[in-house]
């Protein structure tokens, strides 16, 4: 989930919004992080990390910060959002940070990531050519300790590049949001359940993608790894 003012959508999300929803629809935890948006990033990190401490083991912080800033700058915040704040991954979005996973800007998120052992989610599909899946192949081989979760597995357009890169890496994982149900259905059957995790992207889609994963075919236990047992051993959650 994000919390903030995306500058893509414009869409609006508070704190309020995302515990409601998750009242609403019987989310026992969440991961939030910033929308990709032109507030001030690091006051919605402070805030985050505010959840975190209202909701112990019910919000999980992800950092999201532009790869652009000074590498001191970025270090600096990316560990305070780990160390100080509790934050259990990062982000990059190469479409709303501008930037392509391959450059050198990049190397300090995998470099963090490997230290702290923390994901790194990235954004794909839309912003292309910056966010195709395939991208990520280079990175996840660079990085073997270093989980990979491709946000939204493609997009839809790209699902296929995204089935493609996860086949090709052990250590990338599929986040399937905004995908038809029957490329969703393709993907666990192709690169195992075990590399797929539930994402809802705006706190509107949560529904939608509730009723695709419980509507293709899976079993109740198929259903709790992907809803629980995944993320929380992606994500090395060891309180959940």
């Amino acid at each position: 989930m994000h919390l903030g003012v995306s500058k893509f959508s414009g869409v609006s999300t508070t704190e309020e919004d995302i515990t409601n929803a998750m009242d609403k629809y019987g989310i026992e935890a969440a991961f939030v992080m910033p929308q990709p948006t032109l507030e001030n990033v690091f006051d919605v990190h402070t805030a985050i990390g505010t959840m975190m401490e209202k909701y112990p083991n019910r919000i999980f912080g992800m950092t999201s910060l532009d790869p652009w800033l000074a590498e001191e700058i970025y270090v600096n915040e990316v560990e305070r959002c780990i160390k100080q704040l509790g934050f259990v991954a990062i982000k990059l979005h190469p479409l709303g940070h501008n930037i392509s996973p391959l450059s050198k800007h990049c190397e300090k998120i995998y470099s963090l990531a490997s230290k702290y052992q923390v994901p790194v989610l990235v954004h794909t599909g839309t912003g292309n050519p910056f966010s195709l899946p395939s991208l990520m192949i280079d990175p996840a081989k660079r990085y073997p300790d270093v989980s990979f979760i491709l946000c939204h597995a493609g997009f839809a357009v790209y699902a296929d590049e995204a089935l493609v890169a996860a086949k090709h890496c052990e250590n990338i994982f599929l986040e399937p949001s905004w995908c038809q149900t029957y490329m969703t259905r393709k993907m666990i059957d192709q690169v195992g359940i075990e590399k797929i995790i539930m994402g809802s992207d705006h706190i509107s889609n949560i529904p939608v993608e509730l009723a695709k994963y419980n509507n293709i075919g899976l079993t109740d236990e198929q259903l709790e790894t992907i809803f629980y047992l995944n993320p929380k051993r992606i994500f090395k959650l060891k309180k959940l």
